[in-house]
């Protein structure tokens, strides 16, 4: 605009413009209007000022003595892309001081959002919250005992281009990944059963980083009925019904934690039930009806 009104000017005052001057003034102004209809992942690349928002969404359950470092390791990483942010933090029915320790964060940084409730409903269900109250452009969610660098988001970010929603995936050929063997035998033969019940065609839907289109992701939770072990499985499994691209991307993770057989249990029982609704009542379908 700056670049056309110069132009303007300089024709009042002036009977000729040389040739080369007008080729570069409608070479700027073309960029100006394309910039508009650039991809957040793109715009971000002009560090001018914050061009979209985004909201991470951050499940925790009895981490008193670890939200304060978390928060700050979180917003040192963002402050790095200059975007607008907040943070929403779930307190997923914390025992311990949690409750408080979140609320005195609150108090000391507007940007931090604090949904609690008092009975533990599960992972699915706290993040379903920070979604359904998130207002970003972009929404990020990512386990709150950090087994992920939150460093990953900004790579994340910029891999939006092109694509809906961006994953981590263990099984990516550049990822890192320390696990007992066990436990990644269990990852490989869940990834074979969710592949043959619900027929998507992502190798790890379990990794805790996850970076999509907010308008998106708050349709797509807003219908979502898992409330804890496969909540990751039903949100894909929707966003390939509805055909957005999803990208697989590289983490560094280790995994210390083994699975209880319960879990494996519950998670089982999880899938078939995203799968009878997907493709025997088509439920999700008629949400969209």
């Amino acid at each position: 605009m700056l670049c056309t009104i110069y132009r303007l000017t300089l024709g009042r005052h002036s009977a000729s413009i040389d040739d080369s001057y007008n080729s570069t003034v409608l070479t700027m102004t073309s960029s100006v209007i394309e910039h508009k209809n650039l991809r957040p992942s793109t715009v971000l690349q002009d560090r001018q000022q914050p061009k979209y928002t985004i909201s991470i969404i951050i499940p925790v359950y009895n981490e008193e003595s670890s939200i304060p470092s978390i928060l700050t390791h979180i917003k040192n990483i963002l402050s790095e892309t200059l975007l607008d942010y907040e943070l929403i933090v779930i307190n997923d029915g914390s025992t311990d001081k949690t409750e408080p320790v979140l609320l005195e964060e609150q108090k000391l940084d507007t940007r931090v959002k604090v949904l609690s409730y008092r009975q533990n409903k599960g992972k699915g269900h706290a993040v379903k919250m920070g979604v359904l109250n998130s207002r970003g452009d972009v929404v990020c969610f990512l386990d709150g005992d950090l087994d992920i660098s939150p460093s990953e988001i900004k790579n994340y970010i910029k891999e939006l281009e092109g694509c809906d929603l961006v994953i981590a995936s263990k099984t990516h050929p550049l990822s890192v990944v320390t696990a007992p063997f066990v436990r990644k035998m269990l990852s490989k033969m869940f990834s074979i059963l969710v592949r043959s019940a619900v027929g998507i065609n992502i190798k790890d839907t379990q990794s805790g980083l996850k970076v999509g289109d907010g308008d998106a992701l708050r349709k797509i939770f807003n219908v979502m009925l898992v409330k804890r072990y496969a909540f990751d499985v039903e949100m894909l499994a929707i966003a390939s019904r509805l055909n957005l691209k999803i990208k697989e991307s590289p983490i560094r993770i280790t995994l210390d934690c083994p699975f209880k057989f319960r879990e494996i249990v519950n998670m089982f029982i999880d899938v078939l039930g995203i799968s009878y609704r997907l493709r025997i009542i088509r439920f999700y379908q008629k949400c969209w009806k």
